[in-house]
């Protein structure tokens, strides 16, 4: 089975970028970063990169402001 990739993965990306980027520019990254395109959280398991960002985002940890995306790397899960 393939390694799915938890989504503290894709905030931990997109943190790497400290100025933020459009939501096309991250899921381009998000698919040369990981080509498989299997993302878990704690809770949910088998997302693709739409799902994952779309979930980063209603937990508000990838928030968006004038369409740019940054990390909110304070929150999040406990099981680092």
């Amino acid at each position: 089975m393939s390694e799915s990739v938890h989504g503290r993965e894709v905030v931990a990306l997109l943190a790497a970028n400290t100025s933020g980027m459009n939501q096309a520019a991250l899921l381009t990254l998000i698919e040369q970063e990981y080509p498989l395109d299997l993302f878990h959280t704690c809770k949910v398991k088998g997302m693709d990169k739409n799902q994952i960002l779309t979930n980063m985002m209603t937990k508000g940890r990838i928030v968006e402001l004038n369409g740019i995306l940054t990390a909110q790397t304070s929150c999040g899960c406990k099981n680092k």
